[in-house]
């Protein structure tokens, strides 16, 4: 089985690749402000829209004219990716799953004083390549990229994008997943919560660092030198930008974190149970700490891992109860968020409250995929005459990939 991963890759283009990347980026903003005025229009006429197919259509027939000219300097398989991005946008504006947002025009680099614009490239033909320290862009040339991990197969598609002050470049390629375990030896359960960021049944803890805590006092000293200057002045255009590069800075950190933590939990654990976090809702409640935390970003990058790694993730659904449940009883408790410690009024056992839900994750994601049919548990032959024996399972003989989706 094959998936499909990105890659995110440092470059470093000359002032006129620059000025052409620049350039490409308000041109693939100017394609999709273009296609959804159309769109509008047409929903206006005959409650329509315009779809992928009638949209490259379209770009086709504009190229020929002297004021589309700037259509005709853009890649036209990027300018494709353009109408795909759109479509999807305007689909899923329309879907009952996704409840999005009907998609707006682009703001324009005049008003946000930003070029942070982006467009995605298709390597047709092997147009994109790597040769001798330098990535080729269609309609760019070689521009020196970073190359800090080899390449894992076939480049797919690149974006191109001006973010925190650098320029970066996001790499598609289709990587093999090893062959799924057939023995699974461990089965862990992981809460994710406010305190800690992860807490697994079997004693790991991973404490929040709080990335922007530690830098809120710099923060708050550039927003108030910000207010101070006279918007924009080339002084208030240099503090934006340092704003920016801090603000890049704890995005990184963030990414850096939560990719070490998702990677040490996916070497250490055969079976990954979590749970289905409404990050959304809880980001109304306080957004701040809860993006500071990265709860969401672990458990995606976990899943991936897990599934390149052939091992099992799973999911327990969203409203099973696992904070309050006693571990050793199962009694349920009510317990405030203050309420860090709590002992149990059944058996009397006095416990952490996140160890405690995590234990109770662990034991509902295993009774899930047991009654599912993805796992069976077994004592290999070893463990038959040991009187403490560890929870052993053995994979179903379904294809893998299927009975993830029986799980889900």
């Amino acid at each position: 089985m094959k998936k499909t991963l990105r890659y995110n890759y440092r470059l470093n283009p000359t002032p006129e690749q620059e000025a052409k990347l620049i350039e490409f980026g308000a041109t693939a903003r100017g394609i999709w402000n273009l296609l959804l005025s159309e769109n509008m229009r047409r929903y206006e006429y005959d409650k329509t829209f315009l779809f992928y197919k009638e949209m490259a259509s379209l770009l086709k027939e504009l190229k020929p004219f002297e004021e589309f000219a700037w259509i005709k300097s853009f890649d036209s398989a990027a300018a494709q990716q353009v109408a795909r991005d759109l479509e999807t946008a305007v689909k899923n504006a329309f879907s009952k799953v996704r409840l999005q947002r009907f998609p707006k025009h682009k703001v324009s680099y005049k008003k946000k004083k930003l070029h942070n614009d982006s467009f995605r490239a298709v390597n047709n033909s092997n147009c994109i390549r790597i040769e001798n320290g330098a990535i080729s862009i269609p309609k760019v040339g070689k521009v020196p990229i970073v190359l800090h991990r080899e390449l894992v197969s076939k480049i797919k598609t690149i974006t191109v994008q001006y973010r925190h002050g650098k320029w970066e470049c996001s790499i598609t390629q289709e990587v093999e997943c090893k062959t799924a375990k057939q023995v699974l030896e461990t089965i862990t359960g992981f809460d994710i919560n406010s305190k800690q960021t992860v807490v697994g049944s079997n004693g790991f803890v991973a404490d929040n660092p709080k990335f922007l805590k530690q830098a809120i006092e710099k923060l708050n000293q550039l927003q108030r030198q910000l207010a101070r200057r006279t918007k924009g002045s080339n002084r208030w255009l240099k503090t934006k930008q340092r704003i920016n590069k801090l603000h890049g800075k704890i995005s990184r950190q963030r990414l850096d974190f939560a990719h070490k933590t998702s990677r040490q939990i996916t070497n250490e654990n055969d079976i990954l149970v979590f749970e289905d976090l409404n990050v959304k809702a809880m980001q109304k409640f306080n957004g701040s700490m809860v993006a500071d935390n990265v709860m969401g970003l672990i458990t995606q990058l976990s899943k991936y891992k897990a599934e390149l790694e052939g091992k099992l993730y799973h999911e327990i659904g969203r409203f099973e109860k696992s904070t309050g449940i006693c571990s050793e009883c199962g009694q349920r408790h009510v317990l405030t968020l203050n309420d860090r410690r709590f002992t149990c009024t059944a058996c009397g056992a006095y416990q952490s409250r996140d160890l405690a839900a995590a234990k109770s994750i662990a034991s509902t994601g295993e009774l899930d995929i047991i009654a599912a049919g993805i796992v069976a548990r077994v004592t290999p032959a070893s463990q038959q005459k040991q009187s403490v024996k560890t929870k052993v399972f053995e994979l179903s003989k379904l294809d893998f990939g299927s009975e993830k989706k029986e799980a889900a």
